[in-house]
């Protein structure tokens, strides 16, 4: 779990098309500078029937968000199709090397 200072809420969440993307192959990020920032993780049911599926996803995908979370930008990793049937392995080095090259900007 990210720390309630890096949790993103409903308030900060941002709509639209605000920020800038990326994307790989299972995940896509969205991400932009902010006043209050954060992070969150977003999985559909069409990604991840099942919750349980869903919210082992969601924390596989915190644990590498965490280190990238920051107060002054906003993180928000969408799962993409293919997403639940990575290992943690290859999860982690997918979605961390997409998040060096984004917050590298």
């Amino acid at each position: 779990m990210l720390p309630r200072r890096n949790r993103l809420s409903r308030v900060t969440f941002p709509g639209g098309r605000t920020g800038n993307r990326a994307a790989s192959p299972h995940f896509s990020i969205l991400w932009g500078k902010a006043k209050s920032g954060g992070a969150a993780a977003v999985i559909s049911k069409k990604v991840a029937r099942r919750s349980v599926d869903r919210h082992l996803l969601k924390r596989r995908m915190l644990a590498v968000i965490r280190p990238f979370a920051a107060e002054d930008r906003f993180l928000v990793v969408y799962a993409r199709a293919g997403s639940p049937s990575l290992t943690y392995k290859a999860l982690q080095e997918e979605l961390s090397s997409l998040l060096i090259r984004v917050t590298a900007h």
